[in-house]
C-alpha cells in the first residue's frame, strides 16, 4: 500500500517533466524497486500483540489489531496515546515513576477505564475530555507535543496510584486526541540511521511506532539470569514464536506479516527502564537484566555504535511501517535479511 501510494504520486508529477527530470525520476523509482524486498523467509509466527495505551503503563494484549502509521490500534485503543506529565508539562515514565508500569488503561468505545493495584477503578469518557478542550503543551525527549488534559479527577487518581511524593505537584494525564498526528519518529542523537523516513510517525512513543522481539531471544537471556523475566519487561508490540536462533532479529531489514510490511529502523538499545519489574512496579536493585545483557550482547556495527551499545545493550528491533493493515496472533512472520543487501545495513 505504501509503495503504491508513493509511486502513484510520483507518476502523476512525471507527466509534465522535462526529459532530464523524467530520467532522474525513473532512476529513483528503479532504485526503490531494487531496494524493496523480493525474497522472503519464514522465521516464525506472531505469538503476542501488545498495545501500550499509556506511555510506561501496562500493556493490553490483543488477538488482532490494525498496524497503522502510529502503531498498533484497536478502535480508540492506540499505542502510547496517553501520557503522564508533571506540572511543567514534562513527560514522566517508569524511569522516574516505576509504579506507572502497573497502571492499566483500557477503552471500550470512548469510555476509558484506569486501574492500578490498591486504587479504585476510575472511568472517564473521552468525549467529555475532548469537549472540555483543555489543551496542554508538553515535552517528550525535547519534542514539543500537545494533549487534552483528562481533568483533576484523573490527575488525583494517577498521583495517588503512582507518585509516592516523587514528583512535586503531582502528575497529570494527557490524551493525544489527534493533536499529535504530525509528530515524526525520533531518530537517536548518537547515530544517523538511514532507514528512517519522513513518513515514520508516533504519538507519544520515544523512537518509533513498533518494537519486535522473539521468544527465542528471551529464552537465551533467561538461561543467563538467576531470576527469569518475561517479555513484558521489554515492552514489545510484536512477539515472534518459533525463531530458530536467539537474536535472529538483529538481521531483519524488513518484516512481513500478512499484507503488512515493516521496515527496520534500528536495533533497540536498552536503558535502565528495563530494570523495572512491571509486575510490582519497582526497580531491581541487582541491575538486571541490563547488567547481564552488557556482558554478552556485543552486536556488530560501526565503532560509534559499538561504544553506545556497550552501555545500552541491544534487545529487539525498532520498526517503521511501509504497508499498513491487520495483523493477528498466529500470523506467519516473514523477513528480508539485512545481510542479503548492503543497502540495508546501518549505514
Amino acid at each position: 500500500m505504501g509503495f503504491l501510494n508513493v509511486n502513484g504520486r510520483a507518476a502523476g508529477v512525471g507527466v509534465g517533466m522535462g526529459v532530464g527530470a523524467l530520467l532522474a525520476w525513473w532512476a529513483w523509482r528503479r532504485h526503490r524497486q531494487l531496494d524493496a524486498p523480493t525474497r522472503w523467509e519464514k522465521v516464525g509466527e506472531v505469538s503476542e500483540l501488545v498495545i501500550y495505551p499509556l506511555k510506561s503503563g501496562r500493556g493490553v494484549k490483543v488477538t488482532e489489531a490494525e498496524a497503522t502509521q502510529y502503531g498498533l490500534g484497536v478502535d480508540y485503543l492506540e499505542d502510547r496515546s496517553f501520557l503522564a506529565v508533571n506540572k511543567e508539562g514534562k513527560f514522566l515514565t517508569g524511569r522516574q515513576l516505576p509504579k506507572l508500569t502497573t497502571v492499566v488503561v483500557n477503552l471500550n468505545g470512548t469510555k476509558v477505564t484506569l486501574e492500578a493495584p490498591g486504587a479504585e477503578k476510575l472511568e472517564l469518557d473521552l468525549k467529555n475530555v475532548t469537549r472540555a478542550a483543555k489543551v496542554t503543551d508538553a515535552v517528550v525527549f525535547n519534542a514539543d507535543v500537545r494533549g487534552f488534559d483528562c481533568g483533576d479527577e484523573a490527575a488525583a487518581w494517577l498521583t495517588n496510584a503512582v507518585n509516592d511524593g516523587v514528583v512535586e505537584g503531582g502528575t497529570r494525564l494527557l490524551y493525544h486526541g489527534n493533536l499529535t498526528r504530525d509528530r515524526k519518529a525520533r531518530e537517536p542523537a548518537y547515530y544517523s540511521f538511514s532507514q528512517y523516513k519522513a513518513s515514520d510517525k508516533v504519538l507519544y512513543a520515544d523512537t518509533c511506532a513498533f518494537m519486535l522481539t522473539s521468544e527465542t531471544s528471551l529464552a537465551d537471556l533467561n538461561s543467563r539470569l538467576e531470576r527469569p523475566i518475561t517479555l513484558d519487561w521489554f515492552r514489545s508490540n510484536i512477539v515472534v514464536r518459533g525463531v530458530k536462533e536467539p537474536y535472529d532479529e538483529d538481521d531483519y531489514a524488513f518484516v512481513r506479516i500478512g499484507d503488512v510490511v515493516f521496515r527496520r529502523l534500528k536495533p533497540c538499545d536498552r536503558c535502565v527502564f528495563t530494570n523495572v519489574d512491571p509486575e510490582v512496579g519497582k526497580k531491581c536493585e541487582d541491575g538486571e537484566p541490563i547488567n547481564t545483557l552488557k556482558k554478552y550482547r556485543h552486536v556488530d556495527g560501526p565503532e560509534k555504535l559499538q561504544r553506545t551499545w556497550a552501555q545500552k545493550p541491544v534487545f529487539g528491533v525498532h520498526l517503521g511501517i511501509d504497508a499498513c493493515g491487520k495483523v493477528c496472533v498466529g500470523d506467519k512472520v516473514e523477513v528480508a535479511r539485512a545481510s542479503c543487501n548492503p543497502r540495508w545495513k546501518y549505514l
